[in-house]
This record gives structure tokens, sequence and C-alpha cells, in this order.
């Protein structure tokens, strides 16, 4: 761009089109086909001095555009494996995820090694449930912490696609089939905006 005045008035020589051209003085005045000059450019800022600058979008705003809207999924959903002879549970009952093995949420009696097996299971049955279900689906889950090994779960439920911990709640947010970690204030910024689906 080469900055042109031309009778007091200021324009800027640009190599566009004719069509170009043609847009630009609709948008901004006239067009001077033969120099290629657009003019106008002067009354386009004096017409926009009293408009307000644009705001910059806040990260909770972004987050918000970019975010289905929020929904509680309805159904409850339980499903029951054998691993190594333990009996696997995951549930989520009005969006809550729960994993229970031989009907504990705790350790009990089994193995680092046995544990590493059924928590790599629940994973995969968390994952395929989950890319049922519709984009914006709220999931939470309160990891137990009663018998030392809170730190392990919420580490776990982290990579499976959960948000940090706030008040024993973990947060996600299903987009494209697939778990999107969500914080508390997060959350609360959707909810307070409106961003979810009533019903």
């Amino acid at each position: 761009m080469i900055p042109h005045i031309e009778n007091g008035e200021a324009s800027i020589i640009v190599a566009i089109s004719t069509e170009g051209r043609k847009k630009a003085a609709e948008i901004m005045g006239t067009v001077s086909l033969g120099n290629k000059a657009i003019k106008g450019v002067a009354k386009v800022r004096e017409a926009n001095k009293d408009k307000p600058p644009l705001q910059e979008k806040s990260p909770l705003q972004m987050f918000m555009e970019q975010t289905p809207k929020l929904v509680r999924t309805k159904d409850d959903i339980t499903k029951t494996e054998s691993v190594d002879g333990r009996e696997l549970k995951v549930l989520i009952t009005g969006g809550e995820v729960g994993i229970t093995v031989d009907g504990s949420y705790t350790k009990g009696d089994i193995s680092p090694q046995e544990g590493l097996k059924v928590a790599v299971r629940a994973m995969r049955i968390i994952k395929a449930e989950v890319a049922k279900m519709p984009d914006g689906t709220l999931l939470t889950n309160s990891p137990s912490t009663s018998d030392g090994l809170g730190d392990s779960r919420v580490r776990l439920y982290e990579k499976a696609g959960f948000g940090p911990m706030k008040a024993s709640v973990m947060r996600s947010v299903v987009k494209n089939g697939k778990l999107t970690p969500i914080t508390a204030e997060q959350h609360r910024y959707l909810m307070n905006n409106g961003h979810f689906n009533r019903g």
C-alpha cells in the first residue's frame, strides 16, 4: 500500500482487481479505476471517530463462544465388566461419573497391577459412552479420597479429560464426542450467562 494525498484528501493506492475496487467504492466512497486510488478513507475515518473502540474478548467469553450450550444427560448408564476376576462397574447418573471395583469406590485389597488394568478399562468404557453423547453434555465426578488415593484418582480423571478439582468436584464437557476439561470458574460463567439448555 502506498499513502497518497490528492487535493488535501487522504487515500491509499493499492493493487486490486476491478471488482475489488468496485466493492471498495461501495463501502468507502469513490474509487478511481484509472489510477487505482481508493478515495474516501478520510471520510470513513471521520464517520468512525465517535464509535467506541473494539473491546477485546476475555478468555471466559472466548471459552463460551467455543463451547456448546451445556446440557445434563438424563440417561443413567451402568456398564459392568470383569477384569481379572474383579467386578468393574462404571456408572453415569445425572451426569455424575463413578467407578467401583467389587462394589467399592475405594481400593480395598486390589493390587497396583490390578488397579492399573481396572483404571485403563474404566477409561475406555467412559470414552466409548462419551462418544455417543451430544455436544455440550456436562459430566462431573467426585474422586473418593478416604483411602488416601484421591490424588491418583484426580490425575486419572485429568488424563481422561476432566478439569481441575474444586470443592471435591471435577468437570468436563463433551465436544465432538470427547471430554474437554472445564474449570469451576468456566462452569459458573456459562451458567450465569444462560449458556445452557433448560429441560
